[in-house]
């Protein structure tokens, strides 16, 4: 009897152990991944600092780390760029989801999402840069083809959504979709690559506004929908 309460009391004991130890690298986990992104972060700025040449050096640097503890954080450069890359990624579209609602007109809309889109570019072109956005087809599977390809997804989503209340189901939406997410990708592209130079931002943003426009009338009267210019597209939409 004393030996199988030993063993009782002997179980709980280990239990207890296990439970504690699983609590301890719980607690780790956490502490890797906020050390991991503050330190995601600090590369983000230097990047925005010093230019798209991003150096680990300088990051382990500006951490107070040896490069040695600094890659216990990830799992080798190439690792490490990749979750840059991605925590740029993700500021950026948390600054364009917003304007992909469609809370005004065609033509507001349009202009919103163009607007936000080059607003990032100009505001950040170290990031840009760094990001290789003008290297990135829509379908190369890197994380900022991926973005694209999200943005073109959304706003096809958000088209089907007015399409389906005005009685036009199961479109070909996403092709027009894709197809004004490569312009303005692509015209911005070249903007940059050519120093900003030959066309001014002003011009280049009603540029892109009147051509994203036309594209998007031009797919939407092949589907044989026509919405008035001054039409708010939250009026269409069924409850």
């Amino acid at each position: 009897m004393a030996h199988s309460r030993t063993r009782r009391d002997s179980k709980s004991r280990t239990e207890t152990v296990d439970v504690a130890t699983d609590g301890r690298s719980t607690r780790w986990d956490e502490h890797r991944a906020q050390r991991q992104g503050e330190l995601l972060d600090a590369a983000v700025s230097l990047i925005e600092a010093e230019g798209p040449r991003f150096r680990v050096g300088r990051l382990a640097e500006h951490a107070g780390l040896p490069r040695s503890v600094l890659y216990r954080h990830f799992k080798d450069r190439a690792g490490l760029e990749r979750l840059i890359r991605r925590r740029v990624v993700d500021a950026f579209m948390r600054q364009l989801e917003p304007t992909m609602r469609f809370e005004g007109t065609v033509a507001e809309s349009t202009r919103q999402v163009i607007n936000a889109y080059l607003d990032w570019v100009v505001s950040h072109p170290s990031l840009y840069a760094y990001v290789g956005v003008g290297t990135h087809s829509l379908s190369d599977g890197s994380v900022v083809a991926d973005a694209k390809t999200a943005i073109a997804r959304t706003l096809a989503d958000r088209f089907r959504e007015v399409l389906d209340s005005i009685g036009v189901h199961d479109a070909p939406i996403m092709p027009i979709a894709t197809g004004l997410v490569g312009f303005v990708d692509a015209t911005v592209n070249q903007w940059v690559a050519d120093g900003q130079e030959a066309t001014s931002e002003g011009e280049l943003r009603e540029i892109l506004v009147l051509a994203a426009e036309a594209i998007l009338e031009s797919g939407l009267a092949y589907l044989g929908v026509r919405i008035p210019p001054d039409q708010p597209l939250k009026d269409l939409l069924v409850p």
